[in-house]
């Protein structure tokens, strides 16, 4: 349930940012587009937290 208003959020975070660099480039804005570039965003956002769990060392536990 907890990712629904994370990829609702990615995609209008990603509709704004999309219109702001069309609208600086001087291009034409494509919302389909945008909210493409948005979906795969958060879809590696999700994935990218237990990957990097996955490679990191276990911590070390103090000797006292």
């Amino acid at each position: 349930m907890r990712y629904l208003p994370t990829i609702i959020w990615g995609v209008i975070l990603g509709q704004v940012v999309g219109f702001l660099i069309s609208a600086l480039s001087g291009g034409s804005y494509d919302p389909k587009t945008s909210a493409i570039i948005s979906v795969i965003f958060v879809a590696i956002l999700f994935f990218f937290p237990p990957i990097m769990q996955h490679f990191a060392k276990p911590a070390e536990k103090p000797e006292h």
